[in-house]
């Protein structure tokens, strides 16, 4: 096939005419295509992106998600295909995260992620949309919404990623501890991305869970995310350590949702 390509293209070079030589598509990442804060987190109007909390809104109420169950729409994805992968995924997150009995084989779920009844207050609306993004935590009064694009979002650990945002997590690199583990190299990053790579603080902004930094989880980004030239915009700082998985939750992932929604 190869063959033949070169050969007509030789043969069109040969009179003079123009030949267009396909060049291979640099994959992006979708988690940052949401248009949302750090890439995938959609913020409500007004919220300031330099005050963050994860769990606490800005005007101090709690937004985990009430009796810890997320009621869900996903009437808006048309191909069953796709509303099985993300069933799969909220099954996934909700088996991981449950709490095991003694003697018992079967798990007592921590959160919940149920199809939407007429009496909920509050629904988790799931759309087609671009890039992959989703509110973060619970809101009262803005949409909680996952938005999934069709060519890159319908993976199981990628919806796992943007349903723990909804449960209230931010990104594991916003730790205010990340430069004892990670280098930043703001050089590399593309122009106006740099708030991306905020750090925050306990207490204030974040709560401190009092988990050890976690270069695994699920939450984390990638080394190449929001680069301009193809370098790492993060590099670990111990050696041979990986990060941006989207496989599944972390051991501390599981701990920390479960610890958050008071699961024991």
């Amino acid at each position: 096939m190869f063959a033949c390509i070169f050969l007509s293209s030789v043969v069109l070079i040969a009179y003079g005419l123009p030949v267009e030589i396909a060049k291979p598509t640099k994959q992006v990442n979708p988690e940052l295509l949401g248009g949302g804060f750090e890439g995938d987190m959609i913020l409500p109007p007004g919220f300031d992106p330099l005050h963050p909390n994860r769990g606490v809104s800005i005007n101090g109420q709690i937004r985990r998600w009430p009796n810890k169950i997320v009621p869900y729409d996903i009437s808006a994805i048309s191909d069953s295909r796709d509303r099985q992968t993300i069933e799969l995924a909220m099954q996934k997150l909700m088996y991981d995260t449950g709490i095991t009995k003694p003697g018992q084989t079967s798990r007592t779920s921590c959160v919940t992620f149920r199809p939407a009844q007429s009496t909920d207050r509050k629904v988790l609306k799931i759309q087609y949309g671009t890039g992959c993004s989703a509110s973060v935590g619970y809101n009262t009064n803005y949409p909680n919404t996952v938005r999934l694009q069709r060519n890159g979002c319908f993976r199981n650990g990628i919806i796992q990623h943007e349903l723990a945002h909804v449960l209230g997590f931010f990104h594991e690199q916003s730790r205010p501890d990340r430069d004892q583990y990670l280098t930043v190299h703001y050089e590399n990053i593309q122009q106006g991305m740099a708030f991306n790579f905020q750090k925050y603080s306990w207490g204030t902004q974040v709560e401190n869970q009092g988990s050890t930094y976690d270069y695994n989880s699920l939450m984390h980004y990638g080394r190449n995310d929001f680069t301009k030239n193809g370098k790492p915009t993060l590099t670990p700082r111990t050696a041979g350590a990986q990060i941006g998985q989207r496989e599944k939750l972390s051991p501390i992932d599981i701990a920390e949702i479960r610890r958050y929604y008071n699961c024991s």
